[in-house]
């Protein structure tokens, strides 16, 4: 028999209950949203711009300043004047910010083991492989390019 779902139904479904657990699980460590995304990136490239952490995250430069001014009041980050040019601050993990990071990591690496659970290595590539897909697809019809 076949399925009446969608695929594009099951795909939204997923969306929302892997939201729902990452929220739960993310609840101690206490963060706003958007927050999250920063201190990843930072945890690869500490040091950005502003408008570099805008381009790498795609949010609207006016909600990545009202992100920077929590977590800077939290202790997560530091703003420091850039020593070439003056003009533009570069914005560095605090001890505070890694720890936290930290924390984060553990809890995406329960998250990824808990959806994929029960699931075999050929499973998991033949997934990465059709996600991949999906994403390229996407990307390339946000950029305005032809499949």
């Amino acid at each position: 028999m076949k399925n009446e779902k969608s695929l594009y139904s099951l795909f939204k479904e997923i969306i929302r209950e892997h939201f729902i657990r990452r929220e739960k699980l993310l609840g101690d460590v206490n963060l706003y949203r958007g927050q999250a995304p920063i201190l990843f990136l930072l945890g690869e490239k500490d040091g950005l711009t502003q408008r570099e952490i805008v381009e790498e995250i795609k949010i609207k430069p006016s909600t990545v300043t009202l992100i920077l001014k929590r977590m800077e009041k939290r202790g997560l980050i530091l703003k420091k004047k850039d020593e070439k040019d003056r003009r533009y601050s570069r914005i560095y993990l605090t001890d505070s910010g890694r720890k936290i990071l930290c924390n984060l990591k553990k809890v995406f690496d329960k998250l990824e083991e808990e959806c994929f659970s029960g699931f075999s290595d050929k499973e998991k590539e033949i997934l990465r492989n059709f996600f991949i897909r999906i994403r390229d697809n996407l990307r390339s019809i946000n950029k305005g390019e032809k499949i």
